[in-house]
């Protein structure tokens, strides 16, 4: 968290100065592995939806933060590469925004473990494709691009169908998402 937020803050603090060179930006430090090693969201997402939050008005960050966090869970990450890498990371789509299944998604495509050193460059990796996606969304804003929710997939909107918000069951909060599967069983559909 604290390293997408100071990605993308810091360069702020350095080019524009106040009022980026006044937030305590040391307080993102809170949401390493997941919020303090709780699996949560991953902090990279939450570093990078704290300085969009920061940094634009309400309506514009709520479509960036959605498009960030729909491309989190479907792309193939990380995509970022540095010249000198200490070990080879190889890429896996998450189709999760939360930190333990993204994780834990790597960690079953690569068969390296979650503690592993492998797992940390991973996740500094990731961190870096974070912050220049957040960048592009925020300089596409800037020249005035409207960044709206992508569409929801027939899975996940067949999921909402019952568990959303009008359905019989309405048992979900949350109503975005790149994919149910991941942490739900997939489940035959009722007659109704």
């Amino acid at each position: 968290m604290f390293g997408s937020f100071e990605g993308i803050i810091g360069e702020l603090r350095d080019k524009v100065g106040a009022p980026y060179d006044a937030f305590p930006a040391e307080m993102m430090k809170y949401g390493k592995a997941g919020v303090s090693g709780w699996g949560t969201l991953c902090g990279a997402l939450n570093g990078a939806a704290a300085a969009i939050y920061l940094v634009s008005d309400p309506k514009a960050g709520d479509g960036m933060i959605d498009e960030l966090f729909t491309w989190y869970g479907a792309e193939g990450l990380p995509d970022y590469h540095p010249e000198s890498p200490k070990f080879d990371i190889e890429p896996s789509v998450a189709q999760s925004p939360l930190c333990h299944i993204s994780v834990t998604t790597w960690c079953e495509t690569t068969g390296f473990k979650a503690l592993s050193p492998e797992r940390a460059e991973r996740c500094a990796w990731l961190t870096a494709s974070v912050v220049r996606h957040t960048a592009e969304l925020l300089n596409a804003t800037t020249e005035g691009t409207v960044i709206a929710m992508p569409a929801l997939s027939a899975e996940v909107s067949g999921c909402l169908a019952c568990h959303g918000k009008g359905g019989p069951i309405e048992n979900v909060h949350a109503s975005k998402a790149t994919s149910c599967a991941i942490c739900h069983e997939p489940h035959a559909i009722p007659p109704r």
